[in-house]
């Protein structure tokens, strides 16, 4: 079983690119199987996958590192309930040092049974050009540091949402990643463009690009943790009552709260992230990365019915009780009838990887 593992930094398009690549594998007769990974315990991608048909697997509490047995004993349930041909492991979005921590062990605890095939780097263009140029990131040094690793470990850098680049500002971040990365191997795309989903799938079976990395990162865990300390977690999960109202408009009158709340603390998004279930069988899911982008209104679905069980991933550089209370007020202000089902909010502890192989 081929296991390509995915990583990047949050609001990336990991899943988006996943899912593309899944379903194309499927129509070529091949099995897939998918592990998700995250901090908390509410994720809104093991949800999106499995309302996608995918089988999905879920390493939670931790990134893959700190939890190598947990995704050990995940694959094992997969290989059993799905015997896929081909696996997606999705690293949590501020996870970094996954050939140390996850793909030499694997090598030498796994042998052959589970056989690690790439490492696939997932950025947002966007971001990747302001680092690049020495402009200001959105995020402290220490969280940039953790963005920075990430790139420097890629077995295959995709550089994703080109289509929100000027013609120069795409030209200008093609000459800036091979100054600063002439080496990598790098594939440019837009994962919701048709095709991209088979470009990437050639790139990773493509022998002598490196794919697959072998040198563990130089990284120091002390910034590493302390990068990932600035970030909170909030994970939500609620249910609408709507008693007539329409599902989509109060779905957007959430979202929009929520949004402009943020903006006005002003907070730096990780990602935000809903995925809404209606009781007339209706289901969507909405994310919200960094730097904005447009027309999620005309995402929404109908969502009819009279209910709305909605699940919720906000991860925000700012203190964890400060987040769960904005989102508190929020909910307040909505003037809709909310019953919350589960709430989490917490900052990730320091990371400690169950092995790491220099």
């Amino acid at each position: 079983m081929r296991v390509h593992l995915v990583g990047g930094f949050l609001g990336s398009g990991k899943t988006t690119a996943i899912i593309a690549a899944a379903k194309q594998l499927i129509a070529e007769g091949q099995r897939v199987g998918i592990v998700t990974n995250d901090q908390g315990k509410y994720l809104v991608d093991t949800g999106f996958f499995q309302l996608s048909d995918l089988p999905t697997v879920e390493v939670s509490g931790g990134c893959f590192c700190c939890n190598y047995d947990d995704l050990d004993a995940r694959l094992d349930q997969l290989a059993t309930s799905a015997t896929p041909d081909v696996i997606f492991a999705e690293s949590v979005g501020s996870c970094a040092d996954l050939v140390a921590t996850v793909i030499k062990p694997m090598l030498e605890l796994r042998m052959l049974e589970f056989t690690p095939a790439s490492l696939s780097v997932f950025t947002d263009s966007r971001l990747l050009r302001l680092r690049l140029l020495g402009e200001p990131m959105p995020f402290n040094e220490d969280v940039c540091y953790i963005f920075d690793k990430q790139i420097e470990e890629s077995g295959l850098l995709v550089v994703n949402k080109i289509d929100l680049l000027t013609p120069q500002r795409y030209e200008d971040l093609n000459l800036l990643i091979a100054q600063h990365y002439p080496a990598k191997a790098v594939l440019f795309q837009n994962s919701l463009a048709p095709g991209s989903a088979a470009n990437w799938l050639r790139r990773l079976s493509k022998k002598g690009t490196g794919p697959l990395p072998t040198r563990s990162l130089d990284i120091d865990y002390q910034r590493y943790g302390a990068g990932e300390a600035r970030l909170a977690w909030l994970d939500q999960t609620l249910t609408i009552e709507l008693a007539g109202r329409s599902g989509r408009q109060a779905l957007q009158q959430l979202i929009e709260e929520f949004l402009a709340a943020l903006q006005a603390q002003p907070a730096a998004i990780g990602h935000v992230k809903f995925l809404a279930q209606s009781s007339g069988g209706g289901s969507c899911k909405l994310s919200f990365p960094t730097l904005p982008e447009t027309g999620w209104q005309e995402r929404i679905p109908d969502l009819p019915g009279e209910r709305i069980d909605l699940l919720i991933n906000a991860r925000v550089e700012m203190e964890a009780d400060a987040l769960q209370a904005l989102f508190a007020a929020v909910l307040q202000r909505s003037g809709l009838d909310i019953h919350s089902e589960g709430s989490q909010s917490f900052h990730p502890g320091q990371p400690n990887p169950t092995h790491r192989i220099s």
